[in-house]
């Protein structure tokens, strides 16, 4: 039976056309799995090879059972039109390739987020222009870790902000187990910061683990003393009147803190960089204040934190300096929490290298007033960093919370701080000025009159009072280049929503937008009926 090819045959026998279009659908999708597998590898294996050699054989066999119809299709009217349209197609993709060249050549970010969690804080900013000597950061990820492109980001932000400092590289100690045991890796995740012949090793990935690794490589490490015996509150607590959350900080920072019991060692050991007398209630011994007495002629650094109800007397000690301990506590009506005026809020500091980038609100719970004077004696610079408002008084009578005649009215020091390195009295910190370097035979000390101001439950609450108490303690062991140097906020901000709130999301996404399109077409069809 004789037959007519016209891309099929006769008889309701086989037709062509019922497998052309099939063979060009699975081309296409050869095609495109093949360019998805190839992006997904990230390189050009054997399987997108295989997929696209298909998509390109089936494609070709499409065009070969009948070239007269594909050759009508690309040359007709809707050629024309659906060539416009890959034209365009083509256009967008080429603009968007342009753009992402640019942006990778010339790289810029906008933080819309409220706490900058996404930009490098102004302390980690300045450690990074602070380096001393070139860091070259290494770190062991494997490539399926899914911290590296985050990690590498923030290095990237390092290495602009350090002018080159600091440089960095990765290498995969599955792939290159030789090399990781050459260089000491025992475990994947190790990242290595070294600068120098110094070193340190860190598992972590966030800005807070570089600026931690930063700050021991430019540091040493420093003995930090925190007196014992006299009612101080537990270093190693964590309930809420304890100090385990500030001694973690410390730690942090580089510092090895340890108590200090003056009865048994007789003397503050030659290796202290400071010593911390925080919230005794009990008097020293005159040994003791003897011993303290000698660190402090000898150029010793103080942080002394004792609050209203306190028996300790450390007058022998501050008389040269006429600052002392008022024992009254501090009510502020005008600046302090809802239902409780004895915790102070302070929103302003004054000038000095411990609060000149301090922003923070700080709170002072239950606090003592610091008397000091208007005029400081030669030699000496004597400053109030955190008062009360004009609005305060310090109550002397514990037994109601009004003003009386008697009681000093604000603004009252609750925080001082005396340097006797200074040339002049009334010397003070210019922004922007090269900073003196402090002299190490000067004494330094700070004075708080809230011993709270860094409990556990003070430092959950505000995280101030951590910054304020941190950058006491690097001013006074001289540490003055790392004041400020803390931990970015990245406290999680949640949206609370009503229920009608709610309600509107859920009806909008399924309800109420799929309603409004349907309207839209009926529309279109009503006029162009």
């Amino acid at each position: 039976m004789a037959s007519q090819f016209n891309g099929s045959k006769s008889g309701g026998g086989f037709s062509f056309e019922t497998v052309r279009l099939p063979l060009a659908a699975l081309g296409i999708f050869g095609l495109l799995a093949g360019i998805g597998a190839w992006l997904v590898q990230g390189e050009f294996g054997l399987l997108p090879r295989i997929l696209i050699a298909a998509g390109v054989l089936l494609l070709g066999i499409y065009v070969a059972l009948d070239p007269e119809d594909v050759w009508s299709k690309v040359t007709g009217r809707g050629a024309l039109y659906s060539g416009n349209t890959v034209a365009i197609a083509i256009a967008a993709v080429v603009i968007l390739a342009l753009f992402n060249v640019l942006g990778s050549r010339y790289q810029s970010k906008l933080d819309l987020t409220a706490n900058k969690q996404f930009t490098l804080s102004d302390a980690s900013v300045q450690l990074a222009q602070a380096l001393p000597q070139p860091v070259q950061v290494t770190g062991w990820l494997t490539s399926n870790d899914s911290r590296k492109q985050d990690f590498q980001t923030l290095l990237s932000d390092y290495q602009r902000r350090s002018g080159g400092k600091l440089t960095y590289s990765f290498n995969d100690p599955e792939a290159h187990p030789a090399d990781a045991v050459a260089a000491g890796i025992t475990s994947t995740g190790t990242i290595v910061y070294q600068m120098g012949d110094k070193k340190q090793t860190s598992t972590g990935t966030t800005e807070q683990d570089i600026d931690t690794a930063l700050v021991k490589l430019e540091r040493p490490q420093k003995t930090l003393y925190f007196t014992t015996g006299h009612g101080e509150r537990s270093l190693d607590g964590f309930g809420p009147q304890d100090y385990g959350t500030i001694k973690q900080n410390l730690t942090t920072d580089n510092f090895t803190v340890t108590p200090l019991n003056l009865v048994t060692q007789r003397a503050v050991p030659d290796d202290a960089a400071g010593v911390v007398i925080a919230g005794p209630t009990d008097p020293l011994l005159q040994e003791e204040l003897d011993a303290l007495q000698a660190y402090v002629q000898g150029g010793g650094k103080l942080i002394i934190l004792i609050g209203p109800n306190s028996k300790t007397d450390l007058s022998s000690i501050l008389q040269n300096y006429q600052v002392g301990f008022s024992g009254n506590v501090v009510v502020d009506p005008a600046k302090s929490v809802p239902q409780d005026p004895r915790v102070v809020v302070v929103d302003s500091y004054g000038t000095q290298e411990i609060t000149q980038n301090l922003r923070d609100l700080t709170f002072f719970p239950l606090t003592t007033s610091i008397t000091y004077p208007t005029s400081p004696p030669a030699g000496m610079t004597i400053t109030p960093l955190a008062q009360s408002s004009s609005s305060s008084w310090g109550n002397t009578d514990p037994n109601q919370l009004q003003q009386q005649p008697s009681d000093p009215k604000g603004p009252l020091a609750l925080a001082v701080s005396i340097d006797t390195g200074t040339s002049s009295p009334n010397s003070q910190t210019t922004p922007g000025a090269t900073p003196t370097p402090p002299n190490p035979n000067a004494n330094r000390i700070v004075l708080f009159g809230s011993p709270d101001l860094i409990s556990n439950n003070s430092l959950q609450q505000v995280p101030g009072n951590s910054t304020l108490f941190e950058n006491a303690v690097n001013w006074v062991v001289a540490e003055d280049n790392l004041i400020n140097v803390r931990v970015p906020d990245t406290t999680p901000r949640s949206l609370v929503l009503t229920s009608s709130q709610m309600n509107l999301i859920a009806y909008s996404s399924f309800l109420f937008l799929p309603l409004a399109v349907l309207a839209a077409g009926a529309a279109v069809w009503w006029t162009r009926r």
